[in-house]
């Protein structure tokens, strides 16, 4: 399945309320959490009953809610207005992505980094420091305490794709310092470095960092099995 394209989904409000006109309060919680899902793995199961298992209740509505996820050509069903628009969303961010590596060509000389050689930062040469943003890189990747420094090939490949096509490195990884020096981010529920990608942490207010909040990392990587089949 693939993967989000933004951390937003769009709703058209009177669309929305016209289509759900006469529904119960909770089939349209049901409705609401099976399109996020859509929007953020690209598709929910074909069988309904796999529903029950990322929105507890939802075979109650399930006549309803089939009518509003046809089944498309691979299997997987899709709500067809917001898989247009994901699509939509989808084009826009390749564009910014290619963008972003030809500036970042122009940026830093071209050539490319083997992000794969190591789940550790790999020693910094003079060469690889400017190819790509991989010192940056580091100094944000460096700002998490030592538990939470897992996943370095991933957290670049993010990094390349995210920070060098939409956002000054400097703005990242003052973030970053800031989050890691908060009440959460010390604390055990911390997000790791690549979580705080994904999360475009510097678009947070800091105020929320005040608190430790729960850790749902487990939760997330239950979602993805079921998703995948596993």
């Amino acid at each position: 399945m693939e993967r989000k394209v933004k951390a937003w989904m769009p709703l058209y409000v009177s669309d929305f309320l016209i289509a759900t006109l006469g529904w119960e309060a909770d089939a349209v919680g049901h409705y609401i959490r099976l399109l996020a899902i859509q929007w953020d793995k690209g598709s929910i199961p074909s069988d309904p009953e796999q529903w029950e298992a990322l929105s507890h209740g939802v075979n109650q509505h399930r006549e309803m809610l089939e009518e509003k996820f046809p089944i498309s050509a691979d299997g997987f069903r899709r709500n067809l207005r917001l898989e247009e628009e994901r699509l939509k969303a989808q084009k826009v961010y390749s564009k910014k992505v290619a963008a972003g590596r030809e500036g970042a060509k122009k940026r830093w000389g071209g050539g490319e980094v083997d992000s794969s050689s190591s789940q550790s930062p790999p020693p910094v040469s003079p060469r690889n420091a400017a190819t790509l943003g991989q010192a940056d890189a580091r100094k944000a990747f460096d700002c998490a305490p030592v538990s939470k420094k897992q996943g370095w090939r991933s957290f670049f490949r993010l990094w390349k794709d995210v920070v060098l096509t939409q956002i000054e490195p400097d703005i990242v990884i003052k973030a970053f310092e800031n989050y890691y020096n908060s009440d959460q981010g010390k604390g055990k529920y911390a997000r790791g470095p690549k979580r705080l990608l994904e999360d475009a942490v510097w678009e947070d207010d800091p105020k929320s960092w005040s608190d430790e909040q729960v850790d749902t990392t487990d939760q997330m990587a239950m979602l993805d099995k079921i998703l995948d089949g596993g």
